[in-house]
Protein backbone atom coordinates (compact mmCIF):
# COMPACT_ATOMS: atom_id res chain seq x y z
CA UNK A 1 0.00 0.00 0.00
CA UNK A 2 2.75 2.69 0.66
CA UNK A 3 3.90 2.01 -3.11
CA UNK A 4 0.22 2.30 -4.11
CA UNK A 5 0.09 5.56 -1.69
CA UNK A 6 3.36 7.19 -3.63
CA UNK A 7 2.63 5.76 -6.54
CA UNK A 8 -0.42 8.11 -6.23
CA UNK A 9 1.11 11.50 -4.65
CA UNK A 10 3.89 10.84 -7.52
CA UNK A 11 0.87 10.44 -10.80
CA UNK A 12 -1.07 13.51 -8.70
CA UNK A 13 2.24 15.71 -8.81
CA UNK A 14 2.64 14.43 -12.23
CA UNK A 15 -0.68 15.31 -13.36
CA UNK A 16 -0.43 19.10 -11.97
CA UNK A 17 3.58 19.49 -12.95
CA UNK A 18 2.47 20.84 -16.52
CA UNK A 19 0.46 24.38 -14.69
CA UNK A 20 2.09 27.65 -15.68
CA UNK A 21 0.42 29.87 -13.26
CA UNK A 22 2.36 31.36 -10.21
CA UNK A 23 1.13 31.02 -6.97
CA UNK A 24 -0.49 34.57 -5.65
CA UNK A 25 2.05 36.06 -3.14
CA UNK A 26 -0.08 35.52 0.63
CA UNK A 27 1.19 35.23 4.39
CA UNK A 28 -1.27 32.01 4.23
CA UNK A 29 -0.34 28.69 2.22
CA UNK A 30 -3.23 26.77 2.47
CA UNK A 31 -6.75 26.21 2.06
CA UNK A 32 -8.97 27.60 4.44
CA UNK A 33 -8.89 25.47 8.22
CA UNK A 34 -12.44 24.88 7.92
CA UNK A 35 -12.76 23.02 4.81
CA UNK A 36 -13.27 19.17 6.55
CA UNK A 37 -10.45 18.13 5.51
CA UNK A 38 -7.99 19.28 7.92
CA UNK A 39 -10.09 18.23 10.73
CA UNK A 40 -10.18 14.66 8.92
CA UNK A 41 -5.98 14.81 9.56
CA UNK A 42 -6.30 16.21 13.06
CA UNK A 43 -8.69 13.30 13.65
CA UNK A 44 -6.61 10.39 12.19
CA UNK A 45 -2.99 11.19 12.25
CA UNK A 46 -2.87 9.90 15.96
CA UNK A 47 -4.25 6.68 15.02
CA UNK A 48 -2.96 3.61 15.38
CA UNK A 49 -0.66 1.91 12.90
CA UNK A 50 -1.10 5.96 10.56
CA UNK A 51 1.65 7.57 9.09
CA UNK A 52 1.31 10.89 9.24
CA UNK A 53 3.31 13.18 6.60
CA UNK A 54 2.94 16.74 6.24
CA UNK A 55 5.51 18.80 3.46
CA UNK A 56 5.73 22.57 3.43
CA UNK A 57 5.99 24.48 0.67
CA UNK A 58 9.92 25.03 1.36
CA UNK A 59 10.71 20.98 1.27
CA UNK A 60 8.51 20.71 -1.60
CA UNK A 61 10.17 23.61 -3.71
CA UNK A 62 13.64 22.56 -2.69
CA UNK A 63 12.61 18.76 -3.62
CA UNK A 64 11.21 19.73 -7.06
CA UNK A 65 13.35 22.51 -8.06
CA UNK A 66 16.47 20.02 -7.55
CA UNK A 67 15.22 17.96 -9.98
CA UNK A 68 16.04 20.31 -12.81
CA UNK A 69 13.21 19.26 -14.81
CA UNK A 70 11.07 22.92 -16.12
CA UNK A 71 7.67 20.82 -15.16
CA UNK A 72 8.91 20.19 -11.85
CA UNK A 73 9.90 23.77 -11.41
CA UNK A 74 6.83 25.12 -12.50
CA UNK A 75 5.27 22.84 -9.82
CA UNK A 76 7.29 23.60 -7.34
CA UNK A 77 5.71 27.38 -7.53
CA UNK A 78 2.24 26.51 -7.44
CA UNK A 79 2.17 23.74 -4.61
CA UNK A 80 1.82 25.28 -0.72
CA UNK A 81 1.40 21.71 0.99
CA UNK A 82 1.11 18.51 1.03
CA UNK A 83 0.10 16.26 3.52
CA UNK A 84 -0.43 12.15 3.19
CA UNK A 85 -2.14 9.71 6.32
CA UNK A 86 -1.42 6.38 5.76
CA UNK A 87 -3.60 3.62 7.21
CA UNK A 88 -1.92 0.10 7.44
CA UNK A 89 -3.37 -2.83 9.29
CA UNK A 90 -6.04 -0.65 10.72
CA UNK A 91 -9.44 -1.84 11.97
CA UNK A 92 -12.07 -1.77 9.55
CA UNK A 93 -14.29 0.68 11.60
CA UNK A 94 -11.73 3.42 11.35
CA UNK A 95 -11.18 3.11 7.69
CA UNK A 96 -15.02 2.87 7.31
CA UNK A 97 -15.08 5.65 9.30
CA UNK A 98 -12.57 7.50 7.23
CA UNK A 99 -14.64 7.19 4.05
CA UNK A 100 -17.64 8.35 5.35
CA UNK A 101 -16.09 11.48 6.11
CA UNK A 102 -14.51 11.78 2.56
CA UNK A 103 -17.96 11.35 1.71
CA UNK A 104 -18.91 14.16 3.22
CA UNK A 105 -16.90 16.76 1.69
CA UNK A 106 -19.05 17.51 -1.15
CA UNK A 107 -21.23 19.21 1.05
CA UNK A 108 -18.03 21.39 2.45
CA UNK A 109 -17.44 22.32 -0.73
CA UNK A 110 -15.67 19.96 -2.76
CA UNK A 111 -16.51 18.56 -6.21
CA UNK A 112 -15.90 14.57 -7.31
CA UNK A 113 -13.55 14.38 -9.96
CA UNK A 114 -13.03 10.33 -9.97
CA UNK A 115 -15.14 7.93 -8.22
CA UNK A 116 -14.01 4.14 -8.51
CA UNK A 117 -15.15 1.38 -7.19
CA UNK A 118 -13.53 -1.94 -8.20
CA UNK A 119 -12.70 -5.47 -6.89
CA UNK A 120 -12.32 -3.83 -3.77
CA UNK A 121 -10.43 -0.59 -3.93
CA UNK A 122 -11.97 2.83 -3.71
CA UNK A 123 -10.55 5.41 -5.10
CA UNK A 124 -12.05 9.27 -4.80
CA UNK A 125 -10.67 11.97 -6.51
CA UNK A 126 -11.97 15.75 -5.01
CA UNK A 127 -11.55 19.29 -5.95
CA UNK A 128 -12.08 22.35 -3.90
CA UNK A 129 -11.66 25.23 -6.27
CA UNK A 130 -13.01 29.06 -7.44
CA UNK A 131 -13.63 30.45 -10.47
CA UNK A 132 -9.93 31.36 -10.76
CA UNK A 133 -8.16 28.45 -9.62
CA UNK A 134 -7.98 24.79 -7.79
CA UNK A 135 -7.09 24.70 -4.56
CA UNK A 136 -6.83 21.71 -2.86
CA UNK A 137 -6.88 18.67 -4.23
CA UNK A 138 -7.81 15.43 -2.08
CA UNK A 139 -6.89 11.74 -3.26
CA UNK A 140 -8.74 9.03 -1.47
CA UNK A 141 -7.27 5.53 -2.04
CA UNK A 142 -8.59 2.36 0.14
CA UNK A 143 -8.61 -1.72 -0.29
CA UNK A 144 -8.96 -4.30 1.95
CA UNK A 145 -6.23 -4.43 3.52
CA UNK A 146 -4.93 0.20 3.52
CA UNK A 147 -6.26 3.19 2.27
CA UNK A 148 -4.47 6.44 2.23
CA UNK A 149 -5.71 10.07 1.75
CA UNK A 150 -3.69 13.18 0.48
CA UNK A 151 -3.90 16.27 0.08
CA UNK A 152 -2.30 18.89 -2.36
CA UNK A 153 -3.53 22.67 -1.72
CA UNK A 154 -1.71 25.55 -4.54
CA UNK A 155 -3.14 27.79 -6.51
CA UNK A 156 -3.77 25.65 -10.21
CA UNK A 157 -5.60 26.89 -13.71
CA UNK A 158 -8.66 24.67 -14.14
CA UNK A 159 -8.06 25.32 -17.69
CA UNK A 160 -4.20 23.73 -17.95
CA UNK A 161 -6.33 20.54 -16.49
CA UNK A 162 -7.17 19.05 -19.74
CA UNK A 163 -3.91 20.07 -21.41
CA UNK A 164 -1.82 18.43 -17.99
CA UNK A 165 -3.98 14.70 -18.63
CA UNK A 166 -3.49 15.03 -22.36
CA UNK A 167 0.07 15.16 -22.16
CA UNK A 168 0.50 12.59 -19.57
CA UNK A 169 -1.61 9.46 -21.19
CA UNK A 170 -0.37 10.14 -24.75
Amino acid sequence: MKTTIFTIAFAAAVLLSGCTVQAKPSLVTSVPKNDGVEEIFKQFKSEKNVTYINLPKSLIKMGLKSSNDKTASALADQIDALQILAFENTDKKAKDNLYKRIGGLEVKGYEPMVKTNEDGEKVRILVKSNEKEIQSIVIFAMDKEDCSLIRIDGHINPSDLDAIVDSQTK
